[in-house]
């Protein structure tokens, strides 16, 4: 009896230990080192909702002939650095508000001060909460949405103007303290290695106030991206699961399918990693969601991504669209990303943006992540002795291009003899131009990014060479 006592205690002593092993095994390599930390620069950084609601483009009008345009955060903090201010006057219970016409805040650009583009409408609500505003005041009433946030650093007493691009309120405070930013853009000012920017308007003497620089100072880096999945080692994407379904891996469903894409399950939800780069998710919704809540989406949305997916270094919202499921009320929410302070514009037609995911208040019904990784390549930044060309020159270069744009856009077609229309008129057509990489997503590995002008207009996307002025990409906006 004493024997078999001693046997099943030594017998229970070596499972305990091969489970405590492998348990060790399993989170060790977690505690050390998260698999995405050599991958990712951010992957292990909580993602806060007030990451995912950020300006997409920077600009700061030194006077009324000196502009210039940032695309990155990283460089001077504009935006985080001056998050509380802005916080300030969205809790400010003392404010004072006046309308401005759109004629009167156009010519604002001509005075001292930092505007903040956000890619789209953003609700002012959300944006408080976002900005950590306990009880915000009446402007998310009286502006319900925000396309951009202008700030007056003149030697006037400062002042706001948030706009939705139709209607503008003028934000008057006394407890309105912008010295730092003051401080901080006359810095950028005198180190003088900005671009420097001139509205359409003053150029061509056209009535498109969409600005482009006078003369590149420096070319874009040389960056290649790599497909990241397909690069990703067996236990690797192990640990992915497990840390989707929060489920050891022997609990969890694996399915391998010829093309080398990868499939996991567990109860209800499903990752899959395919080889073209892409990560689903998706998790069948379990209640019934008759009511959106916006906010409380976004805030699901970003703890998922801080827990589940780990966020990229430059990721920001760029869109949300209200969507139904089975009678179900949601939002799609898709993100974009920067390199290296730049946005990035994805050729993968497979794929509608850098991250998807559609959210029911507490609920991630699908979460869809196209993953490229910056190689981080040390390579000469001058392009066979190339000259970054300004956008201006590229318009200039393609002017025939967005002429036939122009005629084809307004049906119209020119009789024998007759004159083309007049440049204001063809040039009107144009409502944004950023600095870009366009990735062109045909390589798993060393994929060079190229440096792009993304010219929008009313319908399209046209992305041109920065180089030599060529069309490498167009895409409809519809």
């Amino acid at each position: 009896m004493k024997e078999r006592l001693k046997t099943f205690l030594l017998i229970s002593m070596v499972v305990i230990t091969l489970v405590l092993t492998k348990k060790l095994w399993i989170e060790l390599p977690n505690a050390i080192s998260d698999i995405f930390s050599n991958r990712e620069e951010a992957y292990s950084v909580s993602y806060l909702l007030s990451d995912m609601i950020i300006p997409n483009k920077y600009m700061l009008n030194f006077n009324e002939n000196n502009h210039t345009f940032f695309y990155d955060d990283s460089s001077y903090g504009l935006w985080t650095n001056n998050r509380r201010t802005i916080s300030n006057i969205l809790g400010s219970k003392t404010i004072k508000t006046l309308d401005l016409s759109n004629d009167e805040f156009l010519t604002y650009d001509r005075k001292r001060s930092i505007i903040f583009y956000f890619p789209e409408k953003v609700n002012t609500y959300i944006l408080a909460k976002a900005l950590d505003v306990k009880d915000p005041n009446t402007i998310v009433d009286i502006l319900p949405s925000v396309k951009s946030i202008y700030i007056y650093l003149g030697n006037e007493d400062p002042f706001f103007v948030l706009s939705d691009s139709e209607k503008n309120i003028a934000i008057y405070d006394q407890s309105i303290d912008v010295d730092k930013l003051k401080e901080q853009v006359l810095e950028i000012e005198e180190k003088k290695d900005h671009n420097y920017f001139f509205s359409m308007k003053e150029k061509y003497g056209i009535n498109n106030e969409v600005y482009v620089p006078y003369e590149m100072q420096n070319n874009l880096p040389q960056i290649y991206v790599e497909n990241e999945i397909r690069n990703l080692d067996d236990g690797e994407k192990k640990q992915m699961a497990e840390k989707f379904f929060n489920k050891d891996i022997d609990y969890i469903r694996e399915i391998e399918e010829s093309n080398g894409s990868t499939i996991y399950l567990y109860d209800q939800r499903v990752l899959k990693l395919n080889v073209n780069g892409t990560l689903e998710y998706f998790h069948s919704l379990e209640d019934i969601i008759k009511k959106r809540n916006l906010y409380e989406s976004l805030s699901t949305s970003a703890e998922f991504i801080s827990q589940k997916a780990g966020v990229t270094k430059g990721m920001y919202l760029s869109n949300i669209e209200d969507i139904e499921v089975d009678n179900n009320l949601g939002y799609r929410l898709s993100f974009k990303y920067r390199i290296r302070g730049i946005p990035v514009i994805l050729g993968n037609e497979e794929v509608e943006g850098f991250v998807e995911i559609e959210v029911f208040n507490e609920h991630i019904r699908s979460y869809k992540h196209f993953i490229r990784k910056d190689m981080n390549k040390t390579v000469d930044n001058i392009i066979d002795g190339k000259k970054m060309l300004t956008s201006y020159k590229v318009i200039d270069m393609n002017y025939d291009f967005f002429t036939e744009l122009y005629l084809e856009k307004n049906g119209i077609v020119l009789s024998e003899g007759q004159g083309l229309p007049p440049s204001e008129e063809v040039l009107s057509i144009i409502q944004d131009v950023t600095l870009s990489y366009f990735d062109p997503c045909l390589k798993d590995i060393e994929d060079e990014l190229i440096g792009v002008w993304a010219i929008r207009t009313v319908d399209n996307l046209y992305a041109f060479d920065v180089y030599n002025g060529s069309l490498v990409y167009e895409k409809s906006q519809n």
